[in-house]
C-alpha cells in the first residue's frame, strides 16, 4: 500500500513544485516588465497608440497649434466635408466646470486658447472661429466639449469619444469587441433557462 501511494505523492509534489516554479517565474517576469515600464524612454509615448506630445502628433501627420500645442484632428464630419474649418482639439473628452447662474462665459471654439475651455481673446484671432457665449440657467456643473467638434456646442455630447475612436482605431475596436462580448455573456446568462 505504501509503494502505491509513494509515486502518487511524489508526482503530486512534483506537479506542485513545477506549478510554483512557473508562478514564481511569471511573477518575477511581471515585476521586471513593470519596472521596465516605469523607466522613461526617449521619444516614448504615454499610450501605446495615441500620441501625447506635440512632436508625436506632428510625426503622426497632424497639424499642431503654435499657441497651445493642441493637435488639429478632423472629425468624421470634416472628412466628408473638407471645406469646413477644422478646430484644434486640446482634449478628447469633456472639461468639467462649475458655472454660476446668469454669468456670461465665452467658450473657445477654435481650440487654440491657453485657458481652455474658455476663450482668452488670443486663440480665435485670425481664424474663422469666434468664441461662443454660454449663459447658464442655474448654478451647476457643466461638461464642455474638449474636442470642439460637438454639434451641441459648447456642451459635451460624447462626440469627443467618436473623434478618439477615429484616431485610435485598434483600441476602439478592442473596446467595442470587449463591450459586445461582455454584453453577450450577460444576456446569455439572463436568457438561459
Amino acid at each position: 500500500v505504501r509503494m502505491a501511494q509513494a509515486p502518487r505523492v511524489s508526482a503530486l509534489g512534483h506537479r506542485k513544485f513545477a506549478a510554483m516554479s512557473l508562478l514564481r517565474a511569471a511573477a518575477t517576469g511581471r515585476v521586471r516588465l513593470a519596472a521596465a515600464a516605469r523607466l522613461p524612454a526617449m521619444g516614448s509615448r504615454n499610450s501605446a497608440f495615441m500620441p501625447s506630445t506635440p512632436e508625436e502628433w506632428e510625426a503622426a501627420g497632424y497639424e499642431v497649434s503654435k499657441k497651445n500645442s493642441a493637435p488639429k484632428i478632423p472629425s468624421p464630419w470634416n472628412k466628408w466635408f473638407p471645406y469646413e474649418p477644422v478646430p484644434f482639439s486640446p482634449k478628447l473628452g469633456p472639461y468639467t466646470e462649475k458655472v454660476e447662474k446668469d454669468r456670461v462665459y465665452y467658450w473657445c471654439s477654435c481650440g487654440e486658447s491657453v485657458s481652455q475651455p474658455y476663450c482668452d481673446n488670443v486663440g480665435c484671432k485670425d481664424t474663422k472661429f469666434k468664441p461662443m457665449v454660454y449663459i447658464p440657467r442655474e448654478n451647476e456643473t457643466v461638461h464642455f466639449c474638449g474636442s470642439k467638434h460637438s454639434p451641441s456646442k459648447p456642451l459635451f455630447n460624447y462626440t469627443c469619444y467618436l473623434v478618439w475612436a477615429d484616431v485610435n482605431t485598434i483600441p476602439a475596436a478592442a473596446v467595442g469587441f470587449g463591450g459586445c462580448f461582455v454584453f453577450g455573456l450577460v444576456l446569455t446568462w439572463f436568457m438561459h433557462p
